[in-house]
């Protein structure tokens, strides 16, 4: 009698927890590039970029498939803070097998994790894991939140256990395979390439550790990996950081690219950008077939065009060039939409 009991005590316990998280998963913030990196079937991406929203704004994933053939995720969220990154390559690491991995530097400066919302736009997205349990932990005490609240962190029901009239709504239909699209445009003074010519910003022991713990990491996996800093306009302060980021991360023989001082590349800045932040679908556009073409010439990166396991990326392509079309007029087939060259 006891062990039946007993039995039925634990198969009640399993059948609630399943139950549990389940609820858990829906009732959760808007999806995001997260979710979208979750939907591919394991070991089918061929390059993942990990880092904040410029990685989404900046990085059409459809438009690099159509043109190259390759598959990108990408593991990127709003305000995301850097000490986010060794656990979301360890995430990636458990559902794919990329070629190569990048990396945005862009947010190398959001460290502090008051923004309760950012937190919540990583951890909410991945399933419930060690590695998620560790990154919420990491963040949580790297924050202001008071420890009375954690329990919120950990089990997004209980934040988010009034919301079951917007279930409906939890849908971004101007996301295509993470890529955001945004026509909105803003005229910016442009920075010049050589503001960023001046003594480095020291970064502090968090964005320090951060940082070397993600090298770290890289090396001890051996990973394929390349950081990048993304087009915007940065306080000096800021461009301080990414100085100094890009000794440490060039002395352990790593690469980056900053493309803000490229010669050969370059946006224009009374067109291209939606806000001081982030490029618009015409700076997309320049900046996916410029790196584009550099990840798959540098990484011979496999061509799935002609596989029928990859259909979906043609479709979510159709349908974003059929968005753009509605959106702006203009198609994306023609080679001048977004040229590089002003």
């Amino acid at each position: 009698m006891i062990m039946k009991k007993l039995r039925n005590a634990i198969i009640f316990i399993i059948i609630f927890l399943i139950i549990f998280f389940l609820i858990n998963k829906i009732l959760r913030i808007v999806p995001n590039a997260i979710s979208d990196f979750y939907k591919e079937p394991k070991n089918s991406l061929d390059v993942v970029y990990v880092g904040s929203s410029n990685a989404y704004a900046h990085f059409n994933t459809v438009l690099a498939y159509k043109e190259y053939g390759f598959t990108t995720g990408l593991m990127a969220s709003d305000t995301q803070p850097i000490q986010s990154l060794k656990y979301l390559l360890k995430e990636v690491k458990k559902y794919q097998t990329p070629k190569v991995y990048v990396i945005d530097l862009g947010h190398i400066h959001h460290y502090k994790n008051d923004d309760v919302g950012a937190i919540r736009k990583i951890i909410d997205e991945m399933p419930l894991s060690f590695n998620r349990l560790a990154l919420t932990k990491k963040l949580l005490e790297e924050s202001k939140i008071k420890k009375k609240d954690y329990i919120n962190y950990y089990f997004s029901f209980l934040m988010y256990h009034n919301t079951w009239e917007y279930i409906g709504n939890l849908k971004r239909d101007n996301l295509y395979k993470g890529y955001l699209l945004d026509r909105l445009t803003i005229r910016i003074e442009p920075q010049k390439k050589n503001d960023w010519n001046y003594e480095v910003s020291s970064l502090n022991k968090v964005q320090k550790e951060a940082l070397n713990e993600t090298i770290e990491y890289i090396k001890d996996n051996d990973l394929e990996v390349i950081f990048t800093v993304p087009v915007k306009v940065y306080d000096k302060k800021t461009m301080g950081y990414i100085n100094e980021a890009t000794k440490i991360i060039e002395n352990n023989n790593l690469k980056i690219i900053n493309f803000n001082t490229c010669e050969d590349f370059e946006i224009d800045y009374s067109h291209d950008l939606y806000n001081s932040n982030h490029i618009n679908v015409w700076g997309a556009t320049k900046f996916t077939r410029y790196f584009a073409k550099y990840l798959d010439h540098t990484y011979n990166l496999d061509d799935h065009r002609n596989d029928k396991k990859y259909s979906s990326w043609q479709k979510e392509y159709e349908r974003f060039a059929k968005s753009l079309k509605k959106l702006t007029g203009e198609d994306i087939k023609n080679k001048d939409f977004g040229k590089v060259s002003q």
